[in-house]
């Protein structure tokens, strides 16, 4: 009861139920007034019947009465009474005594008891006097019986019953069958308004008859169309954007520019728990094509290199590829060398297979690095020239060494023990509502899984767990671990990250449905965080499967929003609450323009779909202010507040006030 008040009564239900209200009514004080009529008529004839008879025998046996010949008197009264439609006729003297009395049992045939005794029927007594000449000879009195007049009633109120229920079939039928022709459109316009609340905008080409649906319907779909309109210039002005400052034309790929954002937004959050490698791919055979052959021929190979590089590391979708200019590709992972070294030798055996005589100065070469925190591109992009300088004399693009390479039946089983048995630690980070607000949006729960008392790295994990088709399982264990920190804390807001394999798994929603019915506290106050490139690879299946998480009161928001350099047109359709602008873009926002002018797009058109947008890896007070100015609706970063344990982020939230100082631009105790 308490869901159907939260939710509200439809139109249709109200008006469906105060139609059949008001036919009971009706229909109920038509048959009570119609018996109650009947009865008061019945209740009249029987003593006008009763006085009548009295009236008239008296008449017939009043001579019989002075020649005392009373069994004539008695057999005529005999004669009436037999009829059956009187209870009593008796006839007394002057001195009261009683002469005959005829009496018939009080019983009411073909009747049920409790029509009788919810409508009783009262027969009087009617008396008329005898007279001897011009004396009184006696008193003749009359009581009709009841029993034919319930009967008649009886039979009347089933009539009436009939009739009246008869017409009330028919007039809710009629009623229904208008009804259903009025709210067939307002059914159109009401999925109209739900698709809108879903961010899903289409146009309802049927326009109702009925005046007031005709506005509501017109107005909605114009709503539509000027959201469209403006969704698609602004889209169409940030793809522009995008294509000319962030994209390499020949490829596809980031270029520099976009290579030194995404640099930037990950080189100073290297921790003891993360690692990132920077591998170099130059191509000294470019030189050769084009001066042999010609620069199509160059265009053509380069793009053969940069398909191969893709294939290669396709499956590490944490991989970031960048084409920094004609013949130096850069790729920028969240894992160490080692981890690397199996796609990089895979990378050269096609290498080597490519090579042939026109390339004299060899086919490609390679170079890997770490990436140390705080370290700057230039330094890494020089360390990785050198070795591909280096790994370029000595005729071989990379030299790994394959007993570092930790065997698939080894991750197989780390991964299974951890399944089975691992523990997992959480810590949280707070996404704060914007500037003017204490309040918070979330807080995003980071995990970290332990096997054998150390840490497993993340990335390493889920890369082979993908590879493995164990990150449903994972996800999985995730969870069921997380539910114990749920519970401690259901009045706030946590989101936890989805993997791609579990959010295009329709066996893992299934299982988060079953799940969540035993465990109820995940259906409040929880979002997942998908990934944009897992989200992108298959748009229409992603929105259906979300559509699911939604329903079970799962939000959803979408985290590394831009870094597909790709449109986001996708967003059109989308049920989410959240997208979470990528890191790159916000380094340089103080000083670059078009980061600035792709943000305000990003916030323009996820207002305009009822999408709050949230700016992360905030670390200086001069971009907390620039991001001020354009309106983002959530914060996150270490100059708000760092990563730190569930507990003592909660603890802090609870103890500690965050206001914001326009002075010094940041966030204080």
């Amino acid at each position: 009861m308490s869901q159907v008040f939260k939710n509200g009564l439809s139109l249709k239900t109200q008006i469906y139920g105060l139609i059949i209200l008001i036919s009971m009514i009706s229909f109920t004080v038509r048959i009570l007034a119609d018996v109650s009529t009947t009865r008061q008529y019945l209740q009249t004839q029987l003593g006008s019947h009763a006085q009548d008879t009295a009236t008239s025998l008296g008449l017939s046996i009043s001579p019989y009465l002075e020649t005392d010949n009373v069994v004539i008197a008695e057999t005529m009264a005999t004669a009436i009474f037999d009829s059956g439609y009187y209870k009593n006729i008796k006839l007394t003297d002057a001195q009261g005594d009683i002469i005959f009395n005829l009496e018939y049992p009080d019983r009411t045939e073909s009747v049920p008891n409790w029509f009788v005794e919810l409508s009783v029927l009262n027969a009087p007594t009617k008396v008329s006097e005898l007279n001897s000449g011009w004396l009184m000879a006696g008193k003749l009195a009359v009581t009709s019986h009841t029993g034919q007049s319930y009967l008649t009633l009886w039979q009347h109120t089933l009539q009436s019953l009939y009739s009246a229920s008869i017409l009330l079939v028919t007039s809710l039928l009629m009623a229904f069958l208008i009804l259903q022709a009025v709210f067939k459109p307002l059914k159109m316009v009401e999925n109209q308004a739900k698709l809108v609340t879903r961010k899903r905008f289409t146009l309802n080409k049927k326009i109702p008859i009925t005046r007031e649906l005709r506005t509501v319907t017109k107005a909605i779909n114009n709503m539509v169309i000027n959201l469209q309109t403006t969704f698609d210039s602004l889209t169409k002005q940030t793809e522009l954007l995008t294509e000319q400052v962030y994209i390499d034309p020949l490829t596809g790929l980031g270029n520099r520019k976009s290579c030194e954002n995404h640099f930037n937004s990950i080189v100073d959050n290297i921790s003891e728990d993360s690692v990132f490698t920077a591998i170099m791919i130059t191509l000294p055979s470019l030189a050769n094509i084009n001066q042999s052959m010609s620069y199509q021929d160059g265009d053509k190979h380069v793009q053969s290199v940069a398909n191969n590089i893709k294939t290669t590391f396709q499956e590490l979708s944490n991989c970031k590829i960048f084409r920094l200019n004609g013949s130096t590709f850069v790729i920028l992972a969240p894992y160490d060398k080692q981890f690397l070294n199996k796609y990089c030798l895979t990378l050269t055996d096609i290498f080597n297979l490519s090579k042939n005589t026109i390339h004299i100065n060899g086919f490609a070469s390679l170079g890997v690095t770490n990436i140390e925190k705080g370290s700057s591109l230039s330094d890494v992009l020089s360390v990785l020239d050198t070795d591909c300088i280096f790994s370029n004399q000595q005729s071989t693009p990379l030299k790994v060494e394959k007993s570092t390479l930790f065997s698939v039946k080894q991750w197989r089983e780390l991964i299974n023990s951890i399944i089975e048995s691992g523990e997992i630690s959480f810590s949280a980070q707070p996404v704060k509502q914007s500037f003017s607000t204490n309040r918070q949006c979330y807080l995003e729960v980071f995990s970290h899984f332990i096997h054998n008392g150390k840490k497993v790295n993340n990335s390493h994990l889920f890369a082979m767990a993908e590879k493995l088709n164990l990150t449903e399982e994972l996800d999985k264990k995730l969870i069921r671990d997380f539910v114990n920190i749920k519970e401690q804390y259901p009045n706030d807001v946590f989101a936890i990250n989805l993997s791609k394999s579990s959010l295009y798994s329709t066996d893992f929603i299934k299982w988060l449905i079953i799940f969540s019915q035993t465990k109820p506290v995940l259906k409040n106050n929880l979002l997942f965080e998908i990934h944009e490139s897992s989200l992108l690879y298959d748009v229409n299946l992603a929105s259906s499967h979300i559509d699911v998480i939604k329903e079970l009161g799962i939000g959803v928001c979408i985290e590394h929003f831009g870094t597909s350099l790709t449109s986001f047109r996708y967003l059109q359709g989308l049920d989410i609450e959240y997208v979470k602008i990528d890191g790159s873009y916000i380094q340089d926002v103080v000083d670059n323009s078009q980061s600035q002018f792709f943000i305000q797009t990003v916030n323009t058109i996820c207002h305009g779909f009822g999408i709050k947008v949230i700016a992360c890896l905030i670390e200086r007070s001069d971009t907390l202010h620039t991001l001020e100015n354009l309106g983002c609706d959530g914060l996150q970063g270490n100059l708000i507040v760092s990563p730190s344990k569930i507990n003592d982020t909660l603890d802090n939230n609870m103890n500690k006030k965050f206001t914001f100082c326009s002075d010094t631009l940041k966030f204080c105790d």
